[in-house]
């Protein structure tokens, strides 16, 4: 797969749609590569070699069903054009480290970071337990845990600023641990070693919902940009 799988988009996200509408079981491959969130924004997902990892506040990491239907979800299969060993390399500087091998300006970028992290900060959110949930609301109780000295791997996308409505812009990462029981959203990382793995994606295919409430759905697109950046920064 050279190309990258969206169901639904980061803006129809922040605008509230949280409904599952896409079965895993139907966009699933054994090198399935990527990241999204499952239904009611309960819980954050990474996505490696076919597994769909959920990362939920008070909940132990699981795989969900194949059954599933999730509101977003971004994969891929990754197959590294380049894998390059930096040093130092952090959320301050990873941009400037990618860029000295590709010119990812207005590109879609696979990534992967390997590496023993001397810290790692990661947010989970917390189940909605069956109450009505904005995304404000969701982004203001997640719980974030940091994590010394943690072997493991970066998942996720080079987004350009082009696409930003569309996906996160710059990087997306979540967290995958290498015993497979420690996960969530990056919000800070440093390693002073690291693999740094990418792979361009010329294409994206995006699926929207079908639902009436998404089609419902009104998106202020003027509140958009920084909702985006408050809640996925």
């Amino acid at each position: 797969m050279s190309k990258i799988v969206q169901f639904s988009t980061i803006g129809a996200l922040m605008a509230g749609h949280f409904r599952g509408e896409c079965c895993l079981e139907d966009i699933n491959h054994p090198r399935a590569f990527g990241v999204g969130c499952s239904a009611e924004l309960n819980g954050e997902l990474t996505i490696a070699e076919g597994q769909f990892w959920e990362a939920t506040a008070g909940t132990a990491l699981h795989n969900l069903d194949q059954q599933s239907k999730v509101p977003f979800i971004q994969l891929t299969e990754f197959i590294p054009q380049r894998a390059v060993d930096v040093e130092n390399i952090s959320q301050l500087n990873a941009e400037q480290l990618l860029e000295q091998q590709i010119d990812k300006q207005n590109v879609f970028v696979a990534v992967c970071i390997e590496a023993t992290f001397e810290e790692m900060i990661i947010r989970r959110p917390q189940p909605d337990n069956g109450k009505q949930r904005g995304i404000t609301e969701v982004a203001g109780a997640q719980q974030v845990d940091t994590h010394h000295n943690i072997q493991g791997r970066l998942i996720g996308f080079w987004t350009p600023e082009l696409f930003g409505r569309v996906s996160v812009p710059g990087f997306h990462f979540h967290f995958l641990n290498y015993a497979s029981d420690i996960s969530g959203h990056v919000l800070e990382y440093r390693a002073s070693r690291a693999q740094l793995s990418f792979e361009e994606k010329p294409t994206i295919e995006i699926t929207n919902p079908t639902s009436q409430s998404y089609k419902e759905l009104i998106i202020d697109v003027a509140k958009l940009d920084r909702l985006i950046s408050q809640v996925e920064k």
